[in-house]
């Protein structure tokens, strides 16, 4: 008997997403789908829409909750998913018909509790599409260089593009907080002794100004820093801190350059440990840093001691000419 696949999907204020991201679901060639939509106290025409797609098709379960957030309607959905893996959609993504057909075979021909695809990143402003390659082929890592790669942000915690056995449900639950995925990766690629890769990009990550991603500097996406910190403490646990140590230092960078920038004093008493962050990786930069050059200049100066201040005042003053020049060619 073919493994049914619960696909968990939050719904909150999608209106103008919602039916593109069900319907691709629906069309999956692998059939044996249970679909829970998860209305998250949506104050629109969600929880309706919601209703009108379980009448249109049996595997259709619509869960309605007060507004939790994005973590808290995952764990509900988990709740009353049945399946034998778990796979989850954001309400306003979309997937390839194969999506969940070529996780499902990647983890069946490793043995594998857990695989994962590559990522079309499209943005809504236009900008040209980008894919997220985690593997060019089909392939299965190990435990160590599935954790390392994690660590080093060569694979990301996104709950989206990966297939979960039930196995790993306990270990699916997500607190109450942005940047929810991040801890909860951090306990599955501790644990799982094999990750599978299906080496196609399947999944299609919009990108919408409005997201959490690209909300203007606010408490929450500090939580992004203090979650790195932490990965920063299993990758020393684990002997191999240095890239983490990288990444950490280029997300606290760039907090900091907003922190400064929109000068919000709720935060302003972390700017000793963002800095700190920075100078933690000041013999890595050069040598593991993916940013652009003249990014990782500013970054080396502030990780030698140069003072914040000048640090980005100087920096701003580089952006503002750089996109004038550029809106001269």
């Amino acid at each position: 008997m073919e493994p049914l696949i619960s696909v968990i999907i939050p719904v909150f204020k999608v209106e103008q997403f919602l039916g593109q991201c069900v319907q691709c679901v629906v069309d999956q060639t692998y059939r044996n789908l249970e679909i829970i939509l998860v209305d998250d106290g949506s104050p629109d025409t969600c929880p309706a829409m919601c209703d009108k797609w379980a009448e249109l098709d049996a595997r259709i379960k619509v869960v309605h909750k007060a507004n939790g957030g994005l973590g808290d309607a995952r764990n509900a959905g988990l709740k009353v998913a049945t399946g034998d893996y778990i796979g989850f959609m954001d309400s306003d993504d979309w997937c390839e018909k194969d999506m969940f057909q070529s996780l499902l075979e990647a983890c069946e021909k490793y043995n594998a509790p857990m695989s994962i695809c590559n990522v079309f990143v499209d943005w809504e402003c236009g900008w040209a599409t980008e894919t997220a390659c985690f593997s060019k082929e089909e392939t299965c890592l190990t435990k160590q260089d599935a954790l390392r790669r994690y660590l080093s942000d060569r694979l990301t915690a996104w709950a989206w593009n990966k297939l979960y056995h039930k196995d790993l449900v306990p270990y699916l639950q997500y607190p109450k907080q942005s940047y929810e995925d991040i801890p909860v990766a951090r306990s599955l690629f501790s644990l799982v002794e094999k990750v599978a890769l299906t080496g196609k990009a399947s999944y299609h990550y919009r990108q919408r100004q409005g997201s959490i991603v690209n909300s203007t500097v606010n408490e929450s996406q500090y939580t992004l820093v203090k979650e790195l910190r932490e990965n920063v403490k299993l990758a020393a646990r684990c002997g191999f801190e240095g890239e983490a140590k990288v990444r950490l230092a280029v997300s606290s960078f760039n907090f900091l350059e907003k922190l400064v920038k929109a000068d919000v004093p709720v935060l302003s008493e972390e700017i000793p440990a963002l800095v700190k962050d920075v100078q933690d990786a000041k013999s890595l930069i050069r040598k593991h840093c993916k940013s652009k050059k003249i990014h990782k200049a500013f970054m080396f100066a502030l990780a030698h001691g140069v003072s914040y201040k000048v640090v980005f005042s100087l920096f701003q003053k580089f952006q503002w000419v750089y996109r004038k020049m550029n809106l001269k060619r």
